[in-house]
């Protein structure tokens, strides 16, 4: 009994790979979509990675049609492998099949972008998929790998897909702290998309500093707040949008008082270095 239990929840979730294609020729580019049928349950927390055969080279990943509005782990290539940890914070049960309301269709969660390097089968997997389920408990379960298998041929196919819009990206971002999250400094937290292409990097800017690539949430390096963040985001079809940040204003009144106090020690010690000069020229004299 238990055993089936377990296997029921095992069974909880299906991810699969798709592609509208069974076989690709050299130099061809092609996607692969990685697809979540939740079996009517709601999910919100989903977490693996993904490897792949050395004959093909990932040209991008898209996630401007997941499901997945969190990314706490966003899917980066590392070593040949991608990691990802996605949140869907109101949970995902399924998308509404439009000619019958009563179906659920899957979701996705990534468009992978490949191009075919050399001759030979393409594998693509997935390793056991760690889910939590939108049950006011974040009940785990866990659903089987996913795996796809096509062939490269021998023919020269040199296409490129591309799907990608011209609109410019979102950009929302905020400064906030908060006593129990990272020893109460200040971060910045922010949320770039792109519907028609997705994002291709966020880069940020603190003050006089250089860009440097960045994921939310960021530790800001000046946390005095004094310094203008300027943050840009860039979406795979080359897109941009900037933000800016103004900085917190110094405090010229209590500057101004630091500043008349540094004249005033100024003016004594000054003072107290003529009356010594003229102390001694006094005893020269006498002597």
């Amino acid at each position: 009994f238990l055993n089936l239990f377990i296997v029921n929840k095992a069974l909880a979730a299906t991810l699969t790979l798709t592609t509208p294609k069974n076989s690709v020729g050299l130099n061809e580019q092609f996607y692969v979509d990685l697809m979540l049928d939740t079996n009517g349950e709601s999910i919100n927390t989903i977490k693996s990675n993904i490897s792949f055969t050395d004959n093909i080279s990932l040209l991008r990943i898209e996630d401007n049609k997941s499901i997945v509005s969190l990314w706490l782990e966003k899917p980066i290539l590392n070593k040949s492998i991608i990691n990802f940890t996605g949140l869907m914070p109101n949970g995902f049960s399924g998308v509404v099949d439009p000619f019958n309301p009563n179906n659920k269709l899957p979701g996705s969660i990534l468009r992978l972008v490949f191009e075919a390097n050399k001759t030979g089968r393409i594998d693509i997997t997935t390793s056991p998929f760690d889910l939590n389920l939108n049950n006011g408990e974040g009940t785990p379960i866990v659903a089987s790998s996913a795996y796809l298998s096509l062939n490269i041929d021998n023919i020269e196919n040199k296409v490129e897909f591309n799907d990608l819009g011209n609109g410019l990206p979102e950009l929302e971002a905020y400064v906030t702290r908060n006593p129990n999250i990272y020893g109460n400094k200040y971060i910045l937290i922010f949320k770039a998309s792109d519907k028609e292409s997705g994002i291709k990097n966020v880069i940020l800017k603190e003050g006089f500093r250089n860009w440097e690539e960045v994921v939310s949430p960021y530790i800001l390096k000046d946390q005095h707040r004094h310094s203008d963040i300027s943050i840009q985001a860039t979406s795979n079809s080359g897109a941009s949008v900037i933000l800016n940040i103004n900085g917190v204003p110094y405090n010229w009144n209590f500057l101004v008082w630091i500043i008349v106090l540094f004249i005033i020690i100024f003016c004594i010690v000054i003072y107290t270095i003529y009356l010594k000069r003229k102390r001694v020229s006094k005893i020269a004299l006498i002597d």
